[in-house]
């Protein structure tokens, strides 16, 4: 059996029945998708301690099998808050201290032209250097019903590794992607350069591709299409906003 990959993340009690039936090729022994909360259906329009190591630059992007840039597919803008990966940062440093990931939900609201992302909530976790697991999921829906938030992205650690999208975080994303077009993933590397990463899967051709995987191990290579893309360099854009902590530890 191979061994895991260095940044799995298992969170499979936030899968509903529809979402286990979509998935369930995706099941193994070894991975675990991350999709949703399930009280959230796919989204179809609006109704410190010393500073962290500070984000220098993001991974070279990809080009899609068109060669034009991500914003053709018709992707609505998604405003982050600019300070969001180091806050993230300083939240996480005791567990990269410790080699052990740490784990966040990028949460906001449809302003009709544009997603803004205005809360970074931090479930209860518990990890190690290359795993990440949910606790009490019952209260993220808490939160996001509670507040009339969507899920844009997700955000984790690679406490020791370099800043990339395994094929477990591929597979993760892929859920999430299917839920909402525009969701991204950022990947915070703080012992590598770059440091951080705001990725999301290339459609086409990378989404059908990650889909279309029956692999049966967690860690397994994919072919030598363009499968993921720089976000940052697309429909993701760093603003100068505020943004609110919910920390559930």
């Amino acid at each position: 059996m191979s061994p895991p990959p260095p940044d799995r993340i298992e969170y499979p009690k936030l899968m509903n029945p529809h979402q286990k039936n979509a998935y369930s090729h995706l099941q193994r022994e070894n991975y675990h998708p991350l999709p949703r909360p399930p009280s959230q259906p796919p989204y179809t329009g609006p109704n410190q301690s010393g500073p962290p190591a500070i984000p220098t630059e993001s991974k070279p992007s990809f080009t899609s099998s068109s060669g034009a840039p991500e914003m053709s597919n018709g992707l609505k803008i998604v405003h982050l808050p600019r300070d969001c990966l180091t806050r993230f940062l300083t939240i996480a440093k005791v567990n990269t201290s410790r080699d052990r990931e740490t784990c966040g939900l990028l949460l906001g609201k449809d302003r009709g032209s544009k997603f803004v992302v205005t809360t970074l909530l931090i479930p209860k976790q518990h990890s190690t250097s290359d795993t990440c697991m949910m606790d009490e999921e019952e209260l993220i829906l808490q939160v996001t019903e509670e507040r009339g938030l969507i899920t844009l992205g997700w955000i984790h650690t690679h406490p020791s590794q370099s800043c990339f999208m395994s094929s477990v975080d591929l597979h993760t994303h892929s859920a999430f992607q299917c839920m909402l077009p525009e969701s991204f993933a950022v990947v915070c590397a703080p012992k590598s350069v770059p440091n951080f990463g705001i990725f999301r899967l290339t459609d086409p051709p990378g989404l059908n591709l990650i889909l279309a995987c029956d692999a049966k191990e967690a860690f397994h290579p994919h072919n030598d299409a363009p499968i993921y893309t720089d976000a940052e360099r697309g429909h993701v854009q760093m603003k100068d906003l505020s943004l609110e902590i919910v920390d559930l530890r």
